[in-house]
């Protein structure tokens, strides 16, 4: 087997990466290079890395491009070879920064000191964790990547703080990007959606040119929903919504994902501004990342909002559980599953109805509703 020597400055190893799904030519950054070999770009091709979101990347990021959510990752990578007895790191948590042009040009993701496939390697395995800064770890123990003792973990415990994508300005649509996990200038934190990716493997660079990753939420998200009736003469608005008394605290196993620590817990709050309903489009007032944990009669949705008719007008409350809401057809917030709650106010009738909805939180436009 040839043996390289370590370039300072070379041109290297290109990568695709992906949100649950996202395609892309990127382009992966290291600052850490030891114990780790590199071949001469007259040696072999530059290893490529595609992200995905469910969907091929664009210039223009959307839902289903892993850029749309955050613009970092960190990946692991090994290659192997003497048919199996020698395992080397090649990248090893090495930061991925997207580098979106301002152009029709496709995106691009952007490392430190390239690297190349040797053709003498018997294959490689990759793995990846975004954003960069998420707080989550892997550890293969210097054997292969994608090793059944290798593993993501969390050092520590992670609490979400509860942040609502949808505070401030209701929208007719879920915003999905926003949850980043870093501290804004002015001191204001945000929850982090920590994503994971398959694993990928090469056997031989000549037919597989590109390490595509595919990468899925690991925490489930809250949504709820509400609209007028069609028919109701009145204007209804919506003052404030609290989802109450979720668990908030959880540490990461590679097997079983997150689980709850602790007994501390977090409430959704949409507080402002009070907002008229339509009465054909549904406005979303929660947007939320929850650790996964049980559905439980604890958790307590409420509603308040007032009808007014001309010169009257009276404020109401709704209460009611999530284990109400979801009764029979949920028992469990589960990782990468959006929960949707509808609802819609009719006066007249005197009667708030609603139907609550999960879908696979793969950023598809398809949804399934409980009724």
């Amino acid at each position: 087997m040839k043996q390289f020597n370590l370039i300072q400055t070379v041109k290297g190893i290109l990568f695709s990466m992906a949100v649950a799904a996202c395609s892309n030519s990127p382009v992966l950054v290291d600052t850490e290079i030891e114990n780790v070999e590199l071949k001469t770009p007259d040696e072999g091709k530059v290893i490529v890395f595609s992200t995905f979101a469910n969907r091929s990347t664009r210039a223009v990021p959307t839902i289903s491009d892993l850029e749309f959510y955050h613009n970092t990752f960190k990946v692991y990578g090994t290659k192997t070879s003497n048919e199996g007895t020698k395992v080397q790191p090649i990248f090893e948590g090495v930061t991925v920064t997207a580098n979106i042009p301002d152009s029709d040009e496709e995106n691009s993701w952007t490392y430190d000191i390239d690297r190349y496939w040797d053709k003498q390697a018997d294959h490689y395995q990759f793995v990846a964790f975004a954003p960069a800064h998420a707080p989550l770890a892997y550890d293969h123990n210097l054997v292969e990547v994608n090793h059944e003792t290798a593993k993501f973990f969390s050092q520590e415990d992670y609490t979400l703080i509860g942040q609502n994508l949808q505070e401030g300005s209701p929208a007719k649509d879920e915003k999905n990007a926003g949850f980043t996990g870093i501290t804004a200038a002015d001191g204001t934190a945000t929850d982090c959606d920590i994503m994971r990716s398959a694993p990928f493997a090469v056997e031989d660079p000549a037919t597989t040119p590109e390490v595509t990753l595919n990468f899925s939420h690991t925490l489930a998200k809250l949504l709820v929903t509400v609209k007028a009736n069609a028919d109701n003469p009145y204007v209804i608005t919506v003052n404030d919504v609290t989802v109450a008394n979720l668990y908030s605290t959880g540490k990461y196993d590679h097997t079983n994902g997150w689980e709850v620590e602790g007994t501390d817990v977090v409430s959704y709050l949409y507080t402002t501004p009070a907002t008229a309903l339509s009465a054909t489009d549904k406005t979303y007032f929660i947007e939320s990342l929850v650790m996964p944990q049980a559905v439980a009669d604890t958790q307590l949705l409420t509603l308040n909002y007032t009808i007014t008719s001309g010169a009257y007008s009276e404020q109401f409350t709704y209460e009611a559980t999530l284990a109400e809401l979801f009764k029979g057809k949920a028992t469990n917030f589960k990782a990468a599953n959006s929960y949707t709650v509808n609802f819609n106010i009719a006066p007249e009738k005197n009667i708030i109805t609603f139907d609550a909805g999960i879908t696979n939180w793969d950023n598809t436009d398809s949804e399934t509703n409980i009724e």
